[in-house]
C-alpha cells in the first residue's frame, strides 16, 4: 500500500486596530522574534507557515494586513477566500477593544457576501505580558470573543504566550470546517 501524504493551503487574515501587534504575533510565530520597535504594515504583508500533521503538511497563508483607516479598500480584497480570522486587540488600550465590533461587522459583511460562509476564527487579547497596565478584563474578551462565535486566545507577542497555540490551531480550524465543508457536498 502506498500512502501519498498532500499538502493543503489555506489562508488566515490577521486584522484589527493599528499598533495592537499584529505583526509581531506573525513575526513571533514565523521567526521566533520580538522587535521592541514599532514600524506600521504598509497595506499587507505575506507569509506562509508549513504545519506537519500525520496525515499531511498544512500551508498556512498568513495574511497580516495594516490597520490604519486608509486601508480599509485594500483590506476587503483581502477577506477573500479566507479560511481563518484572527481578530486583535491590545489588552492595554480600551480604544482598541472598543473598535472590534466595528472591524467584525466589516469583516463579517465582506466575507459572507462574498463567501456565503459564516467566521472561522479568534479573538486575540494581545500584550498580556504588560501586566498592571490592562484596561480591558480578560473576561470580557471572552464574553465578547463567545458573542461573535469566535475563539479566544489571551497572547504576548513580547513573551510568546499562546501564540503558537493561536497559529496552530487557525491551521487545524480552516482543515476541519474544510473537510467538513466538502463532505457536505
Amino acid at each position: 500500500m502506498v500512502c501519498i501524504l498532500s499538502t493543503e493551503v489555506y489562508k488566515a487574515i490577521v486584522i484589527g486596530p493599528r499598533n495592537v501587534g499584529k505583526s509581531s504575533l506573525v513575526r513571533r510565530y514565523l521567526d521566533d522574534i520580538f522587535l521592541e520597535k514599532y514600524t506600521a504594515t504598509v497595506g499587507v504583508d505575506l507569509r506562509a507557515a508549513n504545519m506537519d500533521f500525520p496525515d499531511g503538511t498544512v500551508t498556512l497563508t498568513i495574511v497580516d494586513l495594516g490597520g490604519q483607516e486608509s486601508f480599509d479598500l485594500l483590506r476587503s480584497r483581502f477577506y477573500q477566500g479566507a479560511h481563518y480570522v484572527m481578530l486583535v486587540y491590545d489588552i492595554t488600550e480600551r480604544e482598541t477593544f472598543d473598535q472590534i465590533i466595528d472591524w467584525y461587522e466589516n469583516l463579517s459583511l465582506s466575507f459572507c457576501e462574498n463567501e456565503g460562509n459564516m467566521l472561522n476564527g479568534a479573538l486575540v487579547a494581545n500584550k498580556c505580558d504588560l501586566i498592571g497596565n490592562h484596561e480591558v478584563e480578560v473576561s470580557e474578551g471572552k464574553q465578547l470573543a463567545q458573542v461573535l462565535c469566535l475563539d479566544f486566545y489571551k497572547t504576548s507577542a513580547k513573551t510568546g504566550e499562546n501564540v503558537g497555540e493561536l497559529f496552530v490551531n487557525a491551521a487545524i480550524k480552516s482543515r476541519m470546517t474544510f473537510r467538513q465543508a466538502q463532505h457536505m457536498r
